[in-house]
C-alpha cells in the first residue's frame, strides 16, 4: 500500500514540473487575449521630420493604441477607412492624435493630419491583425519641423560657432513676419477661400509682397503659384463691331514674371491657412488706368482667381522694417 502511494505522489510531481517552470519564467508564457495566445508586443518610439513629400508607415496592432505627437496644435484628422482604424483628437491635448485598429484581421489605410499653421502629415496605417507577427509596433511617433523652419520666433539660426549671424534679407524677413501674424485682416469676397495682404517692400530693383490664404470652405484646396498682373480696367468694356473685326485683340492684363515665391503649404485643409511671399521686377511705368494686382487661384477654379490690388510704388525695405517695429 505504501509503495502504491509513493508511486502516485511521484507521478503528480512530474506532471506539475512544466507548469512550475512557466511560472518561474513569465517570458516563456504567451499573452492571452480573446482566448488566443499572442506574442508580447515590441514597442517602438520614433522621431520623424515633417515633409510634404514623404508618407510614413505607422505599424499598429489590435489591443494597442499608438500616439502621434505633432509640434503644434492639430486642426483636422482624416482616416481613409474609418471602419478599420480609429483616430482620436481631443482639443484639451491639441497636439496629440491617438490611432488604433478596430478590426482583428490584417488591414491597411491612410491617415492625414493637418495643423493650424497649414502643415500636413500623411501616414500609411498598417496592421497585421492578431497574427503572431513579431514586427515592432509604433507606440509613440514624434513629429518635428525640418531644420530651418521657423514658427513663432524671429531668432535666426546660428550659422556656426565664432561666426556672425547674417542679416535677414527683405524677402526672408517678410516671409517670417507673415507666418507670425496671428490674425491677418481677411477680405470678404464670395468664394471658398479668402486672402490677406502683408508687407509690401522694395529689395533693390524688385518688389517683395507677403500674403496669407485661408480655406473657409468644407473641402481641401490646392493653391496654384501666385501671379502678378498689370491690368487695364478701361479695356474691359464692350467692343464695337469695327473693333471686333480687328485681328488685334485688346489685352485685359499683362503678365508680370514672378522671379521667386514661397508658401508654407500649397494644399489647405478646411479651416486652415497658408502664408507666402513672392518677389518680382515691377514695370518701370504704367498708364493711369492700369492696376498692379496679385492673382491667387486654386486648381479647381483657375478661371476665378482672387485679385488683390497692389500699390505701384512701395516703401524701401528699411522704411517698412522701421514701421513694423514701431
Amino acid at each position: 500500500m505504501k509503495t502504491k502511494c509513493l508511486t502516485l505522489l511521484m507521478i503528480l510531481a512530474l506532471l506539475a514540473l512544466p507548469a512550475a517552470a512557466q511560472l518561474e519564467n513569465p517570458e516563456a508564457a504567451p499573452a492571452i487575449a480573446n482566448g488566443k495566445a499572442q506574442k508580447t508586443a515590441a514597442p517602438a518610439i520614433t522621431s520623424v521630420t515633417i515633409s510634404p513629400n514623404v508618407v510614413s508607415d505607422l505599424h499598429l496592432k489590435p489591443l494597442y493604441a499608438s500616439t502621434i505627437r505633432m509640434p503644434e496644435a492639430v486642426s483636422s484628422v482624416v482616416v481613409g477607412a474609418p471602419t478599420l482604424f480609429q483616430a482620436e483628437h481631443n482639443e484639451r491635448e491639441e497636439d496629440l492624435v491617438i490611432v488604433k485598429p478596430i478590426t482583428d484581421t490584417p488591414a491597411a489605410s491612410n491617415l492625414l493630419i493637418a495643423t493650424k499653421s497649414g502643415q500636413t502629415v500623411s501616414l500609411r496605417l498598417i496592421s497585421d491583425g492578431t497574427s503572431s507577427s513579431s514586427a515592432p509596433i509604433d507606440f509613440v511617433v514624434i513629429y518635428k519641423y525640418r531644420t530651418g523652419f521657423l514658427i513663432g520666433s524671429v531668432e535666426l539660426e546660428s550659422p556656426g560657432a565664432g561666426k556672425a549671424e547674417a542679416a535677414p534679407t527683405p524677402y526672408d524677413l517678410a516671409y517670417r513676419q507673415q507666418t507670425q501674424r496671428a490674425s491677418p485682416p481677411w477680405l470678404q469676397p464670395e468664394g471658398p477661400f479668402t486672402a490677406s495682404l502683408g508687407s509690401i517692400t522694395v529689395d533693390g530693383t524688385e518688389m517683395v509682397v507677403a500674403f496669407s490664404v485661408l480655406n473657409r470652405g468644407d473641402h481641401w484646396l490646392e493653391l496654384l503659384p501666385p501671379q502678378i498682373e498689370l491690368s487695364n480696367p478701361a479695356a474691359s468694356g464692350k467692343k464695337t463691331k469695327h473693333e471686333e473685326s480687328k485681328k488685334d485683340k485688346r489685352i485685359l492684363a499683362d503678365q508680370v514674371p514672378v522671379s521667386e515665391y514661397r508658401l508654407t503649404e500649397s494644399r489647405l485643409a478646411p479651416g486652415t491657412r497658408c502664408d507666402g511671399v513672392l518677389r518680382f521686377t515691377r514695370p518701370d511705368t504704367k498708364q493711369y488706368q492700369e492696376n498692379l494686382e496679385l492673382a491667387l487661384a486654386t486648381s479647381d477654379a483657375i478661371n476665378r482667381p482672387l485679385i488683390l490690388e497692389l500699390p505701384f510704388t512701395a516703401p524701401p525695405a528699411n522704411v517698412a522694417r522701421f514701421r513694423a517695429q514701431r
